[in-house]
């Protein structure tokens, strides 16, 4: 089964905010950076994306999701993202 694009962003939402305000609880800014890193993951494994805005083929649409997935997995894991 594979969720839509709304349902994708919203859960990864709460993900981000999750580890940002974990980060800021515990003084580490390695929750904020692995909720980020799973984000991408999230995106690299189920590459979706708004059908009535993007007007690429679906293959060409999938592969730049899958590419922006790991740019945001390799970010969030090179301490990309700090407090």
């Amino acid at each position: 089964m594979r969720i839509n694009f709304r349902t994708q962003i919203i859960a990864t939402m709460i993900l981000v905010i999750v580890g940002f305000i974990s980060s800021l609880w515990f003084n580490k800014d390695i929750y904020y950076n692995l909720a980020w890193a799973f984000t991408g993951l999230v995106f690299f494994i189920n590459p979706v994306y708004p059908q009535n805005i993007v007007r690429l083929e679906r293959k060409d649409a999938e592969k730049g999701i899958r590419i922006a997935g790991m740019i945001l997995v390799f970010i969030g894991l090179t301490n990309g993202f700090g407090i």
